[in-house]
């Protein structure tokens, strides 16, 4: 069920953790095989998914603010996502690295800092320490 003001509502089902299928419930047809980058399996695995929703939430985003700002969408994202042993259990390391072709860093800057404040996925992230977000004039990775 949505909650109330929403713009959107999507639900995905996964019944046996890191192996099979997540699914959307409702929308035949969108399944996708699921695992652990832990082990040698078939499947895409959460820090995939990490980094795809980032990725293209953020970009999207970027390309809005520089829209704002009369200037033409520019930029490509890299996000690398690491997981590492924690203190209890595991932790990822995601940092997210912007490159823009025609924007100086000050202009770069500007539009990742308005767009971290109007992405919906950078908001979840961008408070953790393990998440960080780099203006680049080349990818590091």
């Amino acid at each position: 069920m949505a909650v109330d003001g929403s713009l959107y509502h999507t639900e995905v089902v996964n019944e046996h953790g890191l192996t099979g299928e997540s699914y959307v419930r409702g929308n035949e047809g969108l399944a996708l095989g699921v695992s652990s980058s832990l082990m040698d399996s078939p499947g895409t695995n959460p820090e995939q998914f990490i980094g795809f929703a980032l990725s293209t939430c953020f970009n999207a985003t970027i390309g809005i603010v520089e829209r704002q700002h009369q200037l033409k969408p520019d930029s490509i994202i890299h996000t690398a996502v690491d997981i590492v042993k924690d203190t209890k259990g595991y932790k990822f390391i995601v940092r997210c690295q912007i490159l823009f072709h025609d924007l100086d860093n000050d202009q770069a800057q500007q539009m990742v800092n308005e767009a971290l404040d109007q992405c919906p996925v950078a908001k979840l992230l961008k408070a953790n320490e393990n998440v960080t977000f780099e203006v680049v004039d080349q990818f590091k990775f």
